[in-house]
């Protein structure tokens, strides 16, 4: 009877979940992961950037959606020129598939109208992983539309963006998953990995105060069937040496969440949760934990880590 009910769930899920699957995974931070949904994002913040965001959707749900998320991007400050690389890899649990993508970006962005502008071009691998253990069916035969036993596939990925940077704002626009790769999972089963188009702006608005300031952001997710919206509005508040911030997320017509968060000594730490509004119950959210650390890596240039050699001053 528990088999059957987990199955129920599942099926459930996946019936909610049919607009928000044609996308990537959703993460209530992504205003801090642009190299995630965009390749130009990679080193945009001219520093190194380690990051990793976990997200637990319809958490009241038992085998509920789980999607972690770890990347590192960096501006190449050894080399001549605006050039940045970024890595990532995102491992989601959806019911009995597993789903990965390992990504490798690379960015070059020039100066452009007191700016920066970059384009970027992505190359990843994706996987998807099903695992049929424990399934029980009304019948006394296995169901021909399910795999007998565990199938995985993968495909090569492909995605390209371009991110324009400046003081006080910054816009991108990226096209992932561009040739739709196809994975094969077994012999009668595929999945296609649908291409995507992602917007996102954001700006810094300082305030009287010097200590405060707002900074909203927008996303949007299509593809051009479907389509998501987040807009947030988010405040910093400084205190010596740490920054506070926290603020609301609204997506027409399906969520409302929350966060607040700290940065010290170069780490961000911030913890958000997403009501859905279609009536899946307030202890059914979204967690989301994100946690970043952000290093200047100057130690390249002119003039950097110059000292005097300890036998001249003896």
């Amino acid at each position: 009877m528990k088999k059957i009910l987990y199955i129920s769930i599942v099926l459930s899920l996946c019936a909610f979940l049919k607009v928000q699957a044609q996308y990537d995974v959703h993460f209530t931070h992504y205003w801090e992961m642009q190299n995630f949904y965009n390749p130009a994002g990679a080193g945009a913040s001219r520093k190194m950037h380690a990051y990793a965001a976990y997200s637990n959707q319809f958490s009241g749900f038992e085998n509920s959606p789980k999607s972690m998320l770890i990347n590192l991007d960096s501006p190449l400050s050894m080399v001549k020129g605006d050039h940045s690389l970024g890595i990532g890899v995102l491992n989601e649990e959806i019911g009995l598939f597993t789903n990965q993508h390992l990504y490798l970006n690379y960015a070059f962005g020039f100066k452009l109208f007191k700016g920066r502008l970059v384009a970027g071009a992505q190359i990843g691998l994706v996987n998807a992983i099903f695992d049929p253990t424990g399934i029980e069916f009304a019948g006394s035969s296995q169901d021909p539309a399910f795999p007998s036993a565990k199938a995985d596939g993968n495909n090569i990925d492909f995605g390209a963006g371009v991110l324009y940077q400046h003081k006080y704002f910054y816009t991108g626009l990226s096209a992932l998953h561009i040739n739709a790769p196809l994975i094969i999972l077994g012999e009668t089963n595929e999945i296609r990995v649908s291409p995507y188009f992602n917007f996102m702006a954001g700006g810094n608005i300082p305030l009287k105060n010097p200590l405060l300031s707002i900074q909203p952001s927008l996303q949007v997710m299509t593809d051009l069937v479907g389509w998501r919206a987040d807009i947030t509005a988010r405040g910093s508040y400084k205190f010596k040496e740490n920054l506070f911030f926290g603020g609301v997320t609204y997506s027409p017509t399906t969520s409302v969440a929350a966060f607040l968060g700290i940065e010290f000594v170069n780490i961000t730490i911030s913890y958000g949760y997403e009501l859905y509004t279609q009536g899946v119950g307030a202890e059914n959210g979204s967690h989301d934990i994100f946690v970043g650390y952000k290093l200047d890596l100057n130690i390249f240039k002119k003039g950097k880590n110059k000292h005097n050699s300890i036998r001249v001053l003896q």
